[in-house]
C-alpha cells in the first residue's frame, strides 16, 4: 500500500468517524457471532482456567518452566493471561467471557481499519475489517474462548504498525517506542505475530513522510524487541524449535508442505467447490488488478510489499501443514491469511474495471460466507460434545456415571476434570460434588443404567441402557480396550505430566524390538498408555496386560490385578532400538480416586531423564487419601 491508494484529498477520519466505525463493528460481530453468547466451557477452556488459578500473571511471563508450560510449544502467555483477567472480573459466569471475547474481535477488526486509515479513506478502510469478521477463521474462533490471544494478537499488531506509520510521519521516538510496546505483546499472544517484524521493517510510509529511509531508523526498537524475544525464545524451550515434530522437516518436504499449504488456504478459507475455485482466482487477479492501477513507478513497492505480507501470512503455516492435514478443525490457523486476504479488496482496480471489482467482492463474499457457514456447521457438534462433558463434570446428575466411549475422549476428560478443580479454586467456598466415572464393565443392568455416554446420533448424553445393543457393547469395548500410542514428541519434552505414577520395571533390547515392562495406575481395563521422545519413531508397537497382584496388594485394590503391562516396539535397526531405550518415555492417565484422568509420568529405573517433563510445582497431583505419598515400585516379579 502506499499513498496512491487514497482515493480521497479530504484530511484523514477524525475520532468521530473512528469510534462510530467501532461501533458498526461491534453490530457486525454480534449479528454474526452473537449465538456465542449462549455458549459454556469449551474446547481447552478446563486447563486454561486452572493454569489460571495456579500461576500468578507474572509467573505465566517470567518463569521459564511456567511459561512453557501454560504455552504449549510456543510462547503464548497472554492467553492464561486473559483467563485470569476473565475470572477475576466475571467468576466463575461463562457469559462475560464470551461479551468480552466478541468484544476483543471487534478490537482486532477495528485496529486493521485504523492501520488502513494512514492509506485509505474511512469507508475503504472499513470493508477489510468488516470483510475481516465474516470469514471462516473468525466463524470458528468467536466460539472459542482458548482463542482469545489470538485476537488480541492482530490487534496489538495493527497498532504496532499504525505507530509506526505515525513515527515516520511525525520523526518522534514516542511513537516507535509505542510501535515496539504493541509488537511485543503481539509476540507475547501468538508466536504467529513474530514474523509481523517485517512489516515493520518494510511498512510503506504515507503521504507527507519527511523522508522513506524514516521506515528503517524508527524501527530499531521493535527489531530489539524481536531479537530479544528470539533469545528468550531459545532460552525457554533449550534450542530453536518447540518439543512437537514440524510438518517442514527436511527439504524433501518443501514440495508436499507448499501443495498441502495452497490447498488449505483455498479450502480452508473460500471452499472446496467451483465458487472457492473461483473466489480464489479473483483474489489473486485483485492483487495483479491492484498493481495496474498504481503509477509505474510505485508498483515495485507495492509489489514488495506484497510479497513481504505473503510471506508474513504464510511462513508460520510452513511448521504445521503437511500433507493430509485437517484444515477443518483447526480453522483458526488462518486467520492472518484471512487478514491478508480482505486487506487485498481495499486495493483500487483501473477504473475501467470498478464495475467488475464490485462483481468480484460479491462472489468472494458469497465463497467466504458460504465456508464460514459449513465452518458452523462442523464446529457445531464438537462444541456441544465439550459442554456436554464439562456439564457432566460440574454438575453430576445423581446416580450417573460418565464412559468415555473413546480413546481421544481422555482429552476430553481431561479438560473436564480440570475444569472441575478450576472452579474449586474459583468458588472455595461452595461444595462441588465430583463427577462419577465408569471404569469396569457393568455387572447389573441396574449398574448399566447408570451409566451415560456421548451419542454422535443427536449430539446429546445418552443413557447406555437405552443404546442398542450392539452399540452399547461397541461403546464398552472402546472404554475399555487398552490403547498403546507412540506421541512424536522430541526433546526437550513438555512439561505434561501431573506427578509419577507406575513405573518401568524392566527395559530390555532384543534384536531391533524394545521390550518394556511395568505398571500404571489402571483400575480394571482401560489402559491409555503412551510412550514419547524418541529421536527415530518405530515402526510398529504392540501391547498386553499382566497380572500385578503385589500392586493390588501395595494399593488394597484388587481391581489393580490387571495394572501390568508389557509393550514392543519394533524400530528399523538394532542401533534405533538400542538408542531409543536410553531416551524414551511413558506417560499414562490415572485412574486412582482424586487423580482420574491426570497425566502420570512412568518412573524409569535409576534415571532422571523423564524429571524435567513433569509440571511446574503448583499444578502437581496432590496427595490423596488412601493413596500413598510416594508412588510404589512393587518388587520386580520373578522370572
Amino acid at each position: 500500500m502506499n499513498s496512491s491508494l487514497r482515493t480521497s484529498q479530504n484530511s484523514p477520519p477524525s475520532w468521530r468517524g473512528h469510534l462510530l466505525a467501532l461501533a458498526l463493528l461491534c453490530l457486525l460481530a454480534l449479528a454474526l457471532h452473537g449465538s456465542a453468547l449462549q455458549g459454556g466451557w469449551r474446547w481447552d477452556d478446563g486447563q486454561n482456567l486452572l493454569y489460571s488459578t495456579q500461576y500468578s500473571p507474572g509467573s505465566v511471563f517470567l518463569d521459564p518452566q511456567v511459561t512453557r508450560f501454560v504455552s504449549s510449544s510456543q510462547i503464548a502467555p497472554w492467553n492464561v493471561f486473559l483467563y485470569q483477567v476473565n475470572s477475576a472480573l466475571f467468576g466463575f459466569n461463562p457469559w462475560p467471557y464470551y461479551l468480552h471475547h466478541l468484544i476483543s474481535l471487534s478490537c482486532a477488526a477495528w485496529a486493521l481499519y485504523l492501520l488502513l486509515c494512514h492509506w485509505l479513506g474511512r469507508w475503504q478502510a472499513l470493508l477489510p475489517a468488516a470483510l475481516l469478521l465474516l470469514g471462516a477463521p473468525a466463524f470458528q474462533m468467536a466460539q472459542q474462548l482458548m482463542v482469545g490471544h489470538y485476537l488480541d494478537g492482530l490487534a496489538f499488531a495493527c497498532l504496532a504498525l499504525w505507530a509506526q506509520v505515525h513515527a515516520m510521519r511525525s520523526l518522534q521516538w514516542r511513537w516507535s517506542l509505542l510501535a515496539a510496546g504493541m509488537y511485543l505483546l503481539s509476540c507475547l499472544s501468538k508466536e504467529i505475530y513474530v514474523p509481523w517484524i517485517a512489516l515493520l521493517l518494510f511498512v510503506p510510509p504515507p503521504a507527507g513522510s519527511p523522508s522513506a529511509l524514516a521506515r528503517w531508523r524508527y524501527a530499531v526498537p521493535a527489531l530489539l524487541v524481536a531479537v530479544a524475544y528470539a533469545a528468550f525464545r531459545i532460552h525457554v524451550f533449550q534450542g530453536v524449535g518447540g518439543y512437537t515434530r514440524v510438518a517442514l522437516d527436511g527439504w524433501q518436504a518443501v514440495g508436499g508442505v507448499l501443495g498441502a499449504i495452497a490447498r488449505t488456504l483455498s479450502e480452508g478459507l473460500l471452499g472446496a467447490g467451483t465458487l472457492g475455485l473461483v473466489a480464489t482466482g479473483l483474489c489473486l487477479a485483485c492483487l495483479g488488478a491492484g498493481l495496474a492501477a498504481q503509477p509505474a513507478n510505485r508498483r515495485m513497492p507495492l509489489a514488495l510489499g506484497a510479497g513481504v505480507a505473503v510471506v508474513v501470512a504464510v511462513f508460520p503455516l510452513l511448521f504445521v501443514v503437511g500433507p493430509g492435514f485437517e484444515w477443518m478443525g483447526n480453522a483458526r490457523i488462518l486467520w492472518v491469511p484471512w487478514v491478508a486476504a480482505c486487506v487485498l479488496w481495499a486495493l483500487p482496480w483501473p477504473r475501467r474495471l470498478a464495475g467488475w471489482h464490485k462483481v468480484a467482492l460479491l462472489v468472494f463474499v458469497a465463497a467466504a460466507g458460504q465456508q464460514a457457514w459449513v465452518q458452523r456447521q462442523h464446529d457445531r457438534p464438537i462444541a456441544a460434545m465439550f459442554e456436554a462433558y464439562y456439564g457432566f463434570a460440574l454438575a453430576p446428575p445423581p446416580g450417573q456415571m460418565l464412559l468415555q466411549p473413546q480413546a481421544q475422549a481422555n482429552g476430553m476428560i481431561l479438560q473436564a476434570m480440570s475444569v472441575f478443580q478450576a472452579r474449586q479454586a474459583i468458588e472455595p467456598q461452595a461444595a462441588h460434588t465430583p463427577p462419577a466415572l465408569a471404569w469396569h464393565y457393568p455387572a447389573t443392568a441396574q449398574e448399566r443404567s447408570r451409566m451415560v455416554t456421548w451419542d454422535d446420533g443427536c449430539s446429546c448424553m445418552v443413557r447406555l441402557g437405552d443404546m442398542p445393543p450392539a452399540q452399547q457393547e461397541a461403546a464398552l469395548a472402546a472404554r475399555m480396550r487398552s490403547d498403546l500410542f507412540v506421541l512424536p514428541m522430541k526433546r526437550p519434552l513438555h512439561s505434561l505430566a501431573h506427578a509419577f505414577g507406575g513405573a518401568v520395571d524392566n527395559v530390555s533390547v532384543l534384536g531391533n524390538q524394545l521390550n518394556v515392562e511395568g505398571w500404571t495406575p489402571t483400575l480394571g481395563p482401560g489402559r491409555k498408555l503412551a510412550f514419547v521422545g524418541f529421536e527415530q519413531m518405530p515402526q510398529a508397537s504392540s501391547m498386553e496386560t499382566v497380572q500385578r497382584p503385589d500392586v493390588a496388594q501395595t494399593f488394597g485394590r484388587q481391581d489393580m490385578q490387571g495394572s501390568g503391562f508389557r509393550a514392543t516396539l519394533t524400530f528399523a535397526t538394532e542401533q534405533a532400538a538400542q538408542a531409543s531405550a536410553k531416551e524414551f518415555c511413558a506417560i499414562t492417565f490415572s485412574q486412582l480416586p482424586g487423580q482420574e484422568h491426570q497425566i502420570m509420568m512412568l518412573k524409569l529405573p535409576d534415571s532422571q531423564r523423564c524429571d524435567s517433563a513433569l509440571t511446574p510445582r503448583p499444578t502437581r497431583v496432590q496427595h490423596t487419601p488412601g493413596v500413598p505419598a510416594q508412588d510404589p515400585v512393587p518388587p520386580k516379579k520373578g522370572p
